[in-house]
């Protein structure tokens, strides 16, 4: 990327994403916008599959160039990421080692209002004799001390949400790591909402498995892959559960048996990708490059604070959170408005949220700006 690039005013981020000229787009936390670059290396993607034919080498190098970029973002070497599908499906890569153990007075520990893709793959373990331990949730989130009151030497696993998707609670995950570290069991860290967000590579150190998906904060919302890190030690402990040629230690020379050699790196674990959303996310995940990951953070955590503050202002508190626990999600409690109606009212304005268990969720991300909470409380102001 050419150093001009790289001192862009990241208040001008905002002309890189059509849909912020007309819109106070508070939903990243769903799904982020499409920026121009990602949108011009996709159409030329698809002019070349149609005028002579898909190139799928040129998507495997794509699919590669936004492997390391997702790893300098996370504070990772490329070797230590696996390219994945979904969160569920690293959950379930892990969750298959699990069941493959014996699982007599062995147990994990899960949130109680975790999402579902870091919830259903380890409550499946039930099934398999696992005992599995729901910490109930403080302030929209797990407090470190109520995840204690369930951890002991029959723990093989915690899971966790960096940040939660409904309240924007920010998980500990030091203190959650040390409780992991303490009786040998794994860590993994859903990072949906933390990754591309705000910092992580302070906290790797502490997780055994960070899985996160490409199209919230990462910017391609064409959905089709994402990224796993898995720590060294993890590594050693993991087996791959559906090895392809991609999981090969040269995939191009995986095709057929009757030898199997893996990779002895982190993408044995890797799983076939969409060759649009690798493309796509070289792409979008560029833009981190252009502006620098540390003023996007610095950018985000700005924002957000203004939003939260600007909020309590106008009597719509939000989740009230520790600092430490705060993230670029900002959720206020619906309590007796009709959520359906006033994301409608909001979406006549060209404003859109979303509502998540009984909270309007708010958003920010980069692109933002001091405006759109501007426009934001105008209108909750008429409501």
């Amino acid at each position: 990327m050419a150093s001009r690039d790289r001192v862009q005013d990241i208040r001008e981020a905002r002309g890189l994403f059509p849909a912020t000229e007309d819109s106070a787009y508070l939903n990243t936390a769903a799904v982020g916008l499409a920026s121009r670059r990602l949108a011009t290396a996709s159409e030329q993607y698809l002019a070349d599959w149609v005028a002579s034919g898909l190139d799928f080498v040129r998507g495997e190098s794509a699919g590669e160039n936004a492997r390391a970029a997702a790893a300098g973002l996370i504070g990772a070497d490329p070797t230590e990421v696996a390219l994945i599908a979904s969160v569920s499906a690293a959950a379930g890569l892990v969750a298959a080692q699990l069941g493959s153990e014996d699982p007599a007075g062995g147990s994990v520990v899960i949130g109680e209002r975790e999402f579902s893709s870091n919830h259903f793959p380890w409550r499946m373990l039930a099934h398999r004799g696992y005992e599995v331990r729901q910490v109930p949730f403080r302030n929209g989130g797990l407090d470190p001390a109520d995840v204690a009151a369930h951890v002991d030497r029959r723990t093989r696993l915690i899971a966790v949400s960096a940040v939660q998707t409904a309240s924007g609670h920010r998980t500990e995950i030091p203190a959650v790591g040390e409780l992991a570290r303490s009786v040998g069991a794994l860590l993994f860290v859903d990072g949906a909402q933390w990754v591309g967000a705000l910092p992580v590579a302070q906290d790797l150190e502490w997780i055994d498995v960070l899985a996160t998906p490409d199209h919230k904060f990462l910017l391609n919302a064409g959905r089709g892959m994402g990224y796993c890190y898995v720590a060294p030690r993890a590594r050693e402990r993991l087996t791959p559960v559906a090895p392809g040629w991609k999981a090969g230690a040269t995939p191009f020379e995986s095709y057929f048996g009757p030898d199997m050699h893996l990779s002895t790196t982190a993408s044995r674990f890797d799983q076939s990708i969409s060759w649009f959303a690798a493309v796509g996310d070289e792409a979008a995940l560029s833009v981190f490059d252009a502006f620098g990951a540390d003023a996007v953070y610095a950018r985000n955590v700005e924002l957000s604070n203004l939003l939260r503050a600007a909020l309590g202002e106008i009597g719509w508190a939000p989740v009230d959170l520790p600092d430490a626990n705060r993230s670029t999600i900002v959720s206020v409690p619906f309590g007796e408005r009709d959520p359906r109606e006033l994301l409608g009212r909001l979406k006549e304005r060209r404003i859109i949220g979303a509502a998540r268990d009984g909270n309007l969720r708010l958003s920010i991300h980069f692109y933002n700006h001091e405006d759109d909470v501007a426009r934001l409380v105008e209108a909750l102001r008429e409501l």
